[in-house]
């Protein structure tokens, strides 16, 4: 595919009206004029997963405009020498720390190459240099030839490569080898499914929040900073979403498995973290594992629970604003809606 010829995009349902108001909430309070997206309630700082999500969300609101300034102040201030993003910065733009997180630089890619509107050209070739840096620093090669998604150069520098799961997004892997025309992508979309498949049992436990790569599969552990054990939280909370939200029915069928295995039964879609079979760590509820449960149960054909999850935490997120709380509620049901649709794009 020629870099000046754009890949068709087929026509998005328009997102409801409570996924357009999230959309404008998350831009209106963590966006700024300059394209910086601060995290007011993480010490008013700036991580290159936000900036992503902030581009996609001004996409699916139709801000042309908005979207190049975030890209353009992205580029000018986290990109680094290999053509990666710096995941940290404060909210001045001070570089905090230079390595990179692969979901950022993936969702960077997406972001770029799916973009419409002026400077589009520009825009998804530098989509395509980032997607393809993607695959030189943050992927190592598996025995069958398919790259995995690991979360960063610095997790490639051990005999046992270190894996976030939630960084493993079929139908954005899907979306990116369509839009690139590197089939690469195709073959990581796989090769996620696969390894998630047999890291939870083929659905009957959660996924974990970090896992380490052994001999071909992928083993939870702590968080590597030590500050959490295995569980699903946080970071696990989003597979439901992307797998609930894939082209191909057997990650789906993962998402449904979880639904019915675990997060379906006991309340156990509100707790912020939870061990892998389900267990409460953290009661405390959040926006995210809400609509992680509703993604599942949707996935599960459970319409009646999926709505009720969405509308729990579409009401907390008004009630207590937090920075990845809000851009969950508006990414979340974007996805479960179609009007984000990577199989589509």
């Amino acid at each position: 595919m020629s870099s000046s010829t754009p890949a068709p995009q087929a026509s998005a349902p328009s997102p409801s009206a409570s996924t357009q108001a999230a959309a404008a909430r998350f831009l209106a309070r963590y966006v700024t004029s300059d394209g910086r997206v601060i995290r007011h309630d993480q010490g008013g700082d700036i991580v290159s997963e936000g900036q992503a999500y902030a581009m996609l969300l001004a996409e699916l609101a139709r801000r042309g405009p908005l979207v190049r300034t975030i890209w353009s102040w992205t580029s000018a201030h986290l990109r680094r020498g290999d053509g990666l993003f710096a995941w940290h910065a404060n909210g001045d733009g001070q570089l905090l720390n230079e390595q990179s997180a692969s979901d950022a630089d993936i969702l960077i890619a997406y972001a770029l190459l799916r973009y419409r509107g002026a400077d589009q050209a520009k825009l998804n070739d530098a989509g395509r240099a980032v997607a393809q840096a993607v695959l030189a620093n943050e992927s190592v090669t598996q025995p069958d030839g398919a790259p995995l998604v690991v979360a960063g150069p610095w997790a490639k520098l051990t005999s046992r490569p270190i894996v976030d799961p939630s960084y493993l997004m079929p139908s954005i892997f899907v979306a990116l080898g369509r839009l690139t025309g590197d089939q690469r992508w195709s073959r990581a979309a796989a090769a996620a499914i696969t390894t998630i498949a047999e890291l939870t049992d083929g659905g009957r436990r959660l996924p974990p929040d970090w896992a380490r790569l052994s001999r071909g599969r992928l083993v939870p552990i702590a968080e590597p900073g030590g500050a959490a054990g295995v569980q699903y939280g946080f970071d696990a909370a989003r597979l439901p979403v992307w797998f609930a939200t894939a082209c191909e029915s057997s990650a789906r069928a993962l998402a449904a498995g979880w639904w019915r295995n675990v997060l379906g039964t006991g309340g156990r879609s509100g707790p912020q973290a939870l061990g892998l079979s389900g267990n409460t760590i953290d009661p405390v509820s959040s926006p995210l594992p809400l609509v992680a449960g509703a993604a599942a149960a949707a996935a599960a054909g459970d319409a009646a629970a999926a709505s009720d999850l969405r509308k729990r935490a579409g009401e907390l997120s008004l009630r207590t604003p937090t920075y990845y709380g809000d851009a969950w509620v508006a990414l979340g049901p974007a996805l479960l809606e179609r009007s984000i649709d990577p199989c589509a794009e």
